[in-house]
C-alpha cells in the first residue's frame, strides 16, 4: 500500500514538474518575442523607416491579410501563397527525402565499415566545403528552369549534414554493443537493422533538424533564381517591386512553415525512434 502512494506521489510531484517547466518556457518564449517586436517597433517608429522596415503591426496585418485573401492592395504575385507556400513545401520534402535516403545509409556503411570509408570519405569531405548556393548555375544548367534544380539544390544542402550526423553516430557506438550483438548471432542487416540504427538515431534526428533549417533556407535562394513560383520567388519579386512589408511577410510565413515542418517530420520520428526504442541521447 505505501509503495503504490509513493508511486503514485512521484507520479504527481513529476506531471506537476512537467507543468511548471512548460509554463516558464512558453512565458520566457512570449517575453523574449515580445521584446523583439517592441525593438522592431521603436525602430521603424524612431528613424520612420515605413517603406524598408515597417512596423510589425503592418507586417502582421499584410500577413493576416494574405492568408485570409483579402488584400486591400493587388497581389503582385501570380497565384495565391498558398500555391506558392505548397511548391516550397514539395520541394522541401522531395529534396529531404531523396538526401535521407542516401545520406543515411551512407553515414552508416562509412561510420562502420573501415574500406568504404576510405574509398568514399575523401570524395564527400572534397564535395563538402562548396556553397549550397554555388551549385544552383549548374542545377540551372543541368535541369533548366524547373522544379528539378530547385530540388538538387536542396538535396546537395541536406545531404551533407545528414550524412556527417549519421557517420558520427555509427563511428560511436560503443564496441562491446557490437560484439554482444554477434555474440548472439545478430549479422548483416540484422546487426544494422537492431543494433547499429538504433544507436546512431540521436546523431540521425540531429542531422535532419540541421538539414531541414537548411533546406529552407536554400529553397528560397534557389526559387529567387531558379522558379517561378514559391515563397523565394514571392520574395524576389517583392524585393522588385520595393514592397517591404511583403517580403516581410514572406520571410514571416517561411519561418512560420519550416518549424511546423521540423515538427511534424523531426518530433514525430524523433518520438517514434528514440523514444520507442528507449535510446539515451
Amino acid at each position: 500500500m505505501t509503495t503504490a502512494l509513493n508511486a503514485e506521489t512521484l507520479a504527481a510531484y513529476t506531471r506537476a514538474r512537467q507543468i511548471r517547466e512548460r509554463r516558464r518556457k512558453i512565458i520566457r518564449a512570449a517575453i523574449g518575442i515580445a521584446g523583439l517586436l517592441g525593438v522592431w517597433q521603436a525602430m521603424s517608429v524612431y528613424y520612420d523607416l515605413d517603406l524598408i522596415l515597417p512596423p510589425p503591426t503592418a507586417v502582421i496585418s499584410d500577413v493576416i491579410d494574405t492568408l485570409l485573401l483579402r488584400r486591400p492592395d493587388p497581389w503582385l504575385y501570380g497565384p495565391s501563397i498558398y500555391q506558392h507556400l505548397l511548391a516550397s513545401f514539395l520541394r522541401a520534402l522531395t529534396g529531404f527525402a531523396l538526401a535521407a535516403a542516401l545520406a543515411i545509409p551512407t553515414g552508416l556503411l562509412v561510420g562502420r565499415s573501415t574500406a568504404v570509408r576510405e574509398f568514399l570519405e575523401p570524395v564527400i569531405r572534397l564535395l563538402y566545403p562548396i556553397p549550397g548556393i554555388a551549385w544552383i548555375p549548374l542545377a540551372i544548367l543541368w535541369f533548366g528552369l524547373t522544379d528539378k534544380a530547385v530540388v538538387f539544390v536542396v538535396f546537395i544542402a541536406e545531404f551533407f549534414a545528414m550524412f556527417f550526423n549519421t557517420e558520427a553516430g555509427a563511428r560511436s557506438i560503443n564496441p562491446v554493443i557490437i560484439v554482444a550483438a554477434r555474440c548472439y548471432g545478430a549479422r548483416g542487416f540484422t546487426l544494422v537493422w537492431r543494433v547499429i540504427l538504433p544507436a546512431s538515431i540521436p546523431h540521425i534526428i540531429t542531422g535532419m533538424r540541421i538539414a531541414l533549417g537548411g533546406a529552407w533556407r536554400m529553397i528560397v535562394a534557389a526559387e529567387m533564381l531558379a522558379a517561378k513560383m514559391g515563397v523565394g520567388f514571392v520574395l524576389m519579386q517583392a524585393r522588385y517591386q520595393f514592397r517591404a512589408a511583403d517580403l516581410m511577410m514572406a520571410m514571416i510565413l517561411i519561418s512560420v512553415v519550416g518549424f511546423g515542418t521540423e515538427k511534424l517530420i523531426v518530433r514525430t520520428l524523433e518520438r517514434r525512434t528514440i523514444g520507442k526504442w528507449e535510446v539515451n541521447r
